[in-house]
Parts: C-alpha cells; structure tokens; sequence
C-alpha cells in the first residue's frame, strides 16, 4: 500500500467520524459511499482498522473493542481544533 493510498484512508474515516461520531468499522464500512473521491481504497475492514490505528497513534481517535467488534471515535479534529 503506498502512502498516498494510506492518506485518502486516513481522510476517508476522518470525514465519515466527522459526520457519524463514534462509529464502528462496519458502519465506517456502509457510510464510505458518502465520500467516494477518499473512500475509494476503503474496501474492507483490514483497510479502516489501518487507517484507524494510524488516527490512534496521533491522538485524533480512540479505539475501543466492543463484542461487535472496533468502534472508533474521534476525539481531537484537527481541521477544527488547530
């Protein structure tokens, strides 16, 4: 995966949490419809685990397991909070 691709996923779940926020990977999943231009590489939940995890390890989203699996959500946006 080059890191252009893994930018417009980064995007695509910043622009789903920004509309749906927490949402799990699957509803991630069913709402990237919203942004096909970004969600073009978000084809499967290994993609917006990935994505996710790279948001985790810069503070923008948590990540918390539920018995339907991740559910993700955006605590720091920072297009909005500088």
């Amino acid at each position: 995966m080059s890191s252009g691709f893994e930018e417009k996923n980064i995007d695509c779940v910043l622009a789903i949490l920004r509309k749906k926020n927490p949402a799990s990977t699957k509803e991630i999943l069913a709402l990237r419809d919203l942004f096909p231009e970004l969600c073009s590489g978000c084809a499967s939940g290994g993609d917006v685990i990935l994505a996710g995890k790279k948001l985790v390890e810069k503070g923008i989203v948590e990540r918390k397991w539920t018995s339907s699996g991740f559910l993700w959500e955006l605590v720091y946006d920072p297009e909005t909070e500088g």
